[in-house]
């Protein structure tokens, strides 16, 4: 069992000029590591790290607990999480960076652009788009799991996205597709094989790797050092967060995956991989591994209108365009009500305000990054572990408590 008193405080980077004196600075933050300790202890979080931007720019930063428990590793704001769904949000930037080339366009046939058919077979006559897939109204139903482990577990690998799309592949099944018609709004439902379509979509039209292209075309020009879809490009392995599962009837935690111990994995022989034929290799729907300075520096970039400093991943307009609820309506108990394109719009996690992002839970993570849009403040939480509860609200008590800290410490 993990107790909370084992938890240390560590490497908080701070750069804020919202105190008027530096004893008031000091006091606030004292203060904020007090209620965040107080917060770790109620819902038992094994290890936090989490920042706060404000007008656009990172304030603060810093982590507590352990990223790994039994080797005694703390989490530091240089500690890397698997970040589950966050992840959809870079796909989605990645997909628009090809629409302002003017390789495709959200409205077009997503069977076009990865060369073989993409339809419900309930609808046979009505297309698949992109923003269909990026606003969770293709139809999609979460049928993926399988072939996604399936083509991770392959050296090298030799599946394709056709073997789940196309009747008769080994993965399809008449489940894959719900009853509504794509694009109308009640035909919502939370897809992450769309995300692997999509990551597909963007090998076709770039001829570079899914991992590759974030890489080159995402992360470096953010400087996003210690990020990748590509656990192979990780430097430091001892620094990646090991992510633990809670389990009621044993009252303890148990390692959900990540669980590295310094050492990389076998190496994937990609050498006769043809980019285009399976996304789902690098794990798009929530298989980006960052720290949450990097992180911060994506969420500054879509913050400040696709630009961060003098590096322009995405256009303003653009960005506005993502950022646009596309989608109304009342989904996972009002979780999901409005979203745009691979973004979240919310105004349940911090009552009063909207915010834009995502949040992400999996294997025993809990994350989010969010945004206000007009007033240009956000916060990123990522937790390797811990009780996940709710009261009345649609997010964990963890996050709202979190989330609700750092506004009213900063915001």
């Amino acid at each position: 069992m993990l107790h909370s008193r084992n938890r240390l405080y560590y490497n908080v980077n701070i750069s804020i000029n919202s105190f008027a004196k530096k004893g008031q600075r000091r006091n606030a933050l004292k203060s904020l590591d007090e209620r965040i300790q107080q917060i770790m202890d109620k819902h038992r979080i094994v290890g936090l790290a989490a920042s706060m931007i404000y007008e656009g720019r990172k304030i603060w930063s810093g982590g507590y607990g352990w990223a790994n428990v039994e080797r005694r590793i703390p989490v530091s704001t240089q500690t890397i999480f698997r970040i589950a769904s966050i992840s959809k949000t870079v796909v989605a930037s990645a997909i628009m960076q090809l629409v302002e080339k003017g390789l495709c366009g959200i409205d077009q046939d997503v069977g076009d652009l990865l060369g073989f058919p993409v339809r419900n077979p309930k609808y046979p006559d009505n297309p698949i788009t992109l923003k269909h897939i990026m606003t969770h109204t293709s139809g999609l139903q979460d049928e993926y799991v399988r072939f996604v482990v399936d083509s991770r577990s392959e050296n090298p690998p030799q599946k394709r996205l056709a073997d789940i799309l196309l009747p008769g592949g080994t993965y399809y099944t008449d489940n894959l597709w719900g009853e509504g018609k794509p694009g109308d709004p009640d035909c919502f439902e939370y897809s992450n094989l769309g995300a692997v379509i999509l990551a597909t979509v963007v090998e076709q039209l770039s001829y570079e790797r899914f991992d590759e292209y974030c890489k080159r075309h995402l992360f470096e020009p953010l400087q996003m050092n210690e990020t990748s879809f590509h656990i192979g490009d990780l430097n430091e392995m001892d620094s990646i967060a090991v992510l633990y599962e809670y389990s009621e009837v044993d009252d303890q935690f148990i390692v959900g995956t990540d669980d590295f111990r310094g050492r990389k994995p076998d190496a994937i022989d990609y050498s006769g991989y043809v980019p285009g034929t399976n996304g789902a290799l690098f794990s798009p729907q929530g298989g980006l591994r960052t720290n949450v300075d990097d992180l911060t520096r994506f969420l500054e970039a879509h913050t400040n209108a696709g630009k961060l400093n003098d590096v322009q991943i995405l256009k303003r307009e653009t960005v506005d365009f993502m950022h646009f609820p596309h989608w109304l309506g009342h989904r996972q108990d009002g979780f999901f009500r409005n979203c745009g394109l691979q973004f979240q719009i919310t105004d349940d996690l911090i009552p009063g305000h909207r915010l834009i992002g995502h949040s992400g839970d999996a294997y025993g993570l809990l994350s989010d990054m969010y945004f206000h849009k007009q007033e240009k403040w956000g916060f990123i939480l990522l937790m390797n572990g811990l009780i996940q509860r709710k009261d009345q609200g649609v997010y964990f008590e963890a996050e709202e408590e979190l989330a609700r800290l750092l506004h009213a410490t900063f915001a």
